[in-house]
C-alpha cells in the first residue's frame, strides 16, 4: 500500500498546538502514572504514520478530531466531576420517586454501590428517555427532568472526551500483533467509562491517575481474549507470565531455573509451578503475518513436511468413508476377514493363518474369502 503523510492537512496546526498542550500536561499534580500517560505529539504522529500505511481512513480522522479538543485543567477536572455526580444522584432520586429500583440501575456483577460507585450510566439515561416517553409526567416535571439529563449526559460526555488521549497513551505501551491497535483503544474507551461510573470525587484522588487502573485492566484483558487461540483463564495467565519472567531473572543471577528456583523465587507453590509449565505453548495461524506490510506469513516459511493438501486430505476421508460402506455391505465371514487382513478395527495386519486360526477355518479357506471379498468391492466400486 501506498504511504501517506498521516497530518498532511494539519501539520503546521500541530506544531503550533505542541507547545499548548505540554504547559497543559505540566499542569497535573500527579507527576506518576497520570502525566506520564499524557502522550505528546511525537508520539501519536509516529502512530499516525504506522496506521496511514493500512489506510485506516476512520483512525486518522478519530486521531485528528481527538487532538482538536482541550484539556480539562484539574479545578475543571474536579467541578466537572462533581457536577457529574450530584446529577446522577438526582437523577437516581427521580426514577425512585416514580418507582424505579436501585437494582435496576446497578452495574453488572456489582452488588452495592460501595465507596467505588456501581450505577451504570447507560442505564440511567435509557429509563429516563424511557419515563420522559410516558405521560405520566407533567409538562412542567418533564421540562425539569429533560433538563436534568442533557446536563448529565453533557457533563459525561465532556469528561470522556477529555480523558480520550489518556487511554491512547496506555494502549501504545500495550501494542501487540495480535490485537489491532484500534481494538485496544476502543477496550481503553470501556474502561475509561468504567471509571467515571465509579470515581467518587471526595476520595481526594486525581481522577486521571482513577481511571488508569480500570482502562489498563480492559486493555489487559481485551489482549488476554485475543492472545491465542486456546484461552486460558486469567490467573493462569498472570501466573506464566511470573513464572517466564522468573527464569530470566534466575539465570541472569546464574543460577539453574529449577522448579524450586522458581517456586523462592515467585512464591508460588512448588505443584503449581509444575502443572503450570507442563501446559501446552501458545498456539497461532498460519494465517499470520511475519512482516509489517503482511507480505508474508508463517505458512511461508514452515517446513515443507508440515503442511498438508486440503483438497488431498478431503479426498482421502471421502474414499474411506466409501470404503466402509462398502466393506458393511459384505457379508459376515468376509467383512471379518477383511477387517483382520487390513487392520481396519485394530490398525493391525494379521496373516491369513492367524485369521483361519481365530475364525476356526484353515488358512486357504481364508484366502478364499478374502478373494471373494475383493472380488465383491470391486463389483461394488464399479
Amino acid at each position: 500500500m501506498s504511504r501517506e503523510n498521516f497530518y498532511s492537512r494539519d501539520e503546521d496546526w500541530l506544531k503550533d498546538t505542541d507547545n499548548a498542550l505540554s504547559d497543559s500536561c505540566s499542569n497535573a499534580e500527579n507527576r506518576g502514572q497520570a502525566e506520564d500517560a499524557e502522550p505528546d505529539i511525537e508520539e501519536i504522529h509516529s502512530v499516525g504514520e504506522s496506521l496511514s500505511e493500512s489506510g485506516s481512513t476512520p483512525m486518522q480522522s478519530y486521531l485528528k478530531h481527538l487532538y482538536r479538543l482541550e484539556l480539562l485543567t484539574p479545578e475543571e477536572e474536579h467541578s466537572t466531576t462533581c457536577l457529574l455526580r450530584d446529577l446522577e444522584d438526582t437523577l437516581i432520586e427521580k426514577l425512585q420517586q416514580c418507582g424505579t429500583e436501585l437494582v435496576q440501575l446497578r452495574s453488572e456483577g456489582v452488588e452495592q454501590r460501595g465507596s467505588t460507585g456501581a450505577y451504570d450510566h447507560g442505564l440511567i439515561i435509557a429509563r429516563t428517555e424511557m419515563l420522559l416517553s410516558l405521560e405520566e409526567l407533567t409538562r412542567r416535571e418533564r421540562s425539569k427532568l429533560g433538563g436534568l439529563l442533557r446536563r448529565f449526559q453533557e457533563q459525561r460526555k465532556k469528561l470522556i472526551q477529555c480523558n480520550l488521549r489518556l487511554v491512547i497513551a496506555i494502549a501504545k505501551r500495550f501494542r501487540n500483533p495480535s490485537v489491532p491497535f484500534i481494538d485496544l483503544i476502543q477496550e481503553g474507551n470501556v474502561g475509561l467509562m468504567k471509571a467515571i461510573e465509579r470515581f467518587k470525587p471526595q476520595m481526594g484522588y486525581r481522577f486521571s491517575t482513577y481511571a488508569y487502573w480500570w482502562i489498563q485492566q480492559e486493555i489487559q484483558l481485551a489482549m488476554r481474549r485475543n492472545e491465542d487461540l486456546v484461552r486460558q483463564p486469567a490467573n493462569v495467565q498472570d501466573d506464566l507470565r511470573t513464572i517466564y519472567r522468573a527464569i530470566g531473572e534466575v539465570r541472569a543471577l546464574g543460577q539453574p531455573a529449577s522448579d524450586e528456583n522458581l517456586a523462592r523465587h515467585t512464591g508460588l507453590d512448588l505443584e503449581r509451578i509444575q502443572s503450570l509449565l507442563k501446559l501446552p505453548g501458545p498456539t497461532g495461524s498460519l494465517d499470520d503475518p511475519v512482516a509489517d506490510d503482511q507480505s508474508s506469513t508463517r505458512l511461508d516459511y514452515a517446513p515443507a513436511d508440515e503442511l498438508y493438501n486440503t483438497d488431498e486430505l478431503v479426498t482421502n476421508q471421502e474414499l474411506a468413508e466409501r470404503l466402509r460402506e462398502a466393506v458393511d455391505r459384505l457379508p459376515a465371514r468376509q467383512r471379518t476377514v477383511l477387517n483382520l487382513r487390513y487392520g481396519l478395527i485394530s490398525d493391525k495386519d494379521c496373516s491369513f493363518r492367524v485369521i483361519g486360526e481365530q475364525l476356526g477355518l484353515s488358512q486357504e479357506r481364508a484366502r478364499q474369502l478374502h478373494s471373494d471379498a475383493i472380488r465383491q468391492l470391486k463389483r461394488q466400486w464399479r
